[in-house]
C-alpha cells in the first residue's frame, strides 16, 4: 500500500509541474454515444525543449485504421498513443520535433474549420492523410512564409510499422495559422508522397485558404490524391458566424469524386447547425447532416478541460 501511495505521489508531483488537459466527444443520434476521449500532457523541460504526450481513447468499431480497414461489432474501448514527441527550438523561429508527431497535412485546416467534435477536417475525413505518425519534423518561420518538412513511417499512429517506405510531407503557409482564435487570413499548400512495396507512388496535394473577422470565419479546401494513376478529389467549404458570445451558427459542404476520369462514385455532404456554449469548456450542438439525399439529426457535445 505504501508503495502505491508513493508512486501516486510521484506521478502527481510530476504532472503538477506540467499541464494536463482533456477533451471528450459525446452525442445522441439513435442512441447515446461517447465517441472519443483525449488526454494531453505538456511539459517545458527548458526554454528550448518541451514534451507533449497525448492518448486517443475510443471504441474499437469506431477506430478505423489508416489503411481504411474497419473493425465491426467490437464495442470494447481501446487506447492509442497519438502523440509523444520532443519539441526543440534549435534556432530563431526554427523548431525540430521528434517522436509520434501531429501531421503537417491538415492541422491548419482543422483549426480554420474549428469543430473536430462534429466532423473531421476533409483530409482526415476521407482518409487522405493520417493525423499523427512516427517520425521527425522541422519547421521554419520566415515571417511571410511558414514552412514545414516532415518524414514519417507513413502508417499513422493506429498501426505499427508495416513496411520500410517513409512518407515525405511538405507544408507552406502564408498568413495567420490559428484562425479559430485570431482574425486574419491564410493561404497554403500541402503535399505528401509515399511508395508502397511494389514501387507504386501515392501523392496527395491540398490547396487551402481561410479568413476570419467581423464575427465570421470562412475556409475552403481543394485536395487531390493520385494512387496508381487513379485521381480522386475532395473539396470542402465551411462558414461560421458568431451570433454572440454564447451562440454561433455554421454550414459546411463537402464533395468527393472517387475518380475524376470516370462517371459516378461522387458523394456530397452538407452539415448545418448551431453551437451553444453555456459554460467555459462545454459546447452543445444540434445539427443536421445531409449525405446525398439522406438527412440525419444529431445532438453533439464537447467537454474540454
Amino acid at each position: 500500500m505504501k508503495k502505491i501511495l508513493l508512486i501516486i505521489s510521484i506521478l502527481t508531483l510530476s504532472f503538477s509541474n506540467g499541464k494536463l488537459s482533456g477533451l471528450a466527444y459525446f452525442g445522441y443520434e439513435d442512441n447515446f454515444s461517447l465517441s472519443r476521449v483525449y488526454f494531453t500532457y505538456k511539459k517545458s523541460i527548458s526554454d528550448d525543449l518541451s514534451f507533449k504526450f497525448q492518448t486517443d481513447v475510443g471504441r474499437i468499431d469506431n477506430l478505423e485504421l489508416e489503411s481504411g480497414e474497419e473493425v465491426d461489432n467490437d464495442k470494447r474501448w481501446m487506447v492509442f498513443l497519438k502523440k509523444a514527441h520532443l519539441d526543440w527550438k534549435i534556432a530563431n523561429k526554427t523548431n525540430l520535433s521528434i517522436g509520434m508527431i501531429g501531421m503537417n497535412m491538415l492541422n491548419i485546416q482543422e483549426k480554420t474549420w474549428g469543430y473536430r467534435f462534429l466532423r473531421k477536417s476533409a483530409l482526415d475525413q476521407y482518409k487522405l492523410s493520417a493525423t499523427a505518425d512516427l517520425g521527425v519534423s522541422i519547421s521554419k518561420d520566415f515571417g511571410f512564409l511558414y514552412t514545414n518538412l516532415t518524414m514519417t513511417n507513413g502508417e499513422g499512429y493506429k498501426e505499427s510499422v508495416v513496411d520500410d517506405n517513409n512518407k515525405i510531407s511538405i507544408q507552406l503557409i502564408h498568413g495567420e495559422r490559428s484562425l479559430d482564435k485570431n482574425d486574419g487570413y491564410n493561404i497554403g499548400l500541402v503535399y505528401s508522397t509515399v511508395m508502397d512495396d511494389n514501387d507504386d507512388e501515392t501523392t496527395v496535394m491540398g490547396l487551402f485558404g481561410g479568413w476570419a473577422g467581423n464575427n465570421m470565419r470562412i475556409g475552403a479546401e481543394l485536395n487531390t490524391q493520385n494512387e496508381e494513376e487513379v485521381i480522386s478529389e475532395v473539396t470542402s467549404i465551411y462558414l461560421n458566424y458568431n451570433i454572440n458570445d454564447d451562440f454561433s451558427a455554421f454550414v459546411r459542404q463537402d464533395t468527393k469524386d472517387e475518380d475524376l476520369d470516370t462517371d459516378g462514385g461522387d458523394e456530397s455532404t452538407m452539415m448545418v447547425g448551431v453551437i451553444w456554449q453555456p459554460k467555459k469548456g462545454l459546447s452543445i450542438c444540434p445539427n443536421i447532416t445531409q449525405i446525398d439525399d439522406e438527412d440525419t439529426f444529431s445532438l453533439d457535445f464537447q467537454f474540454k478541460f
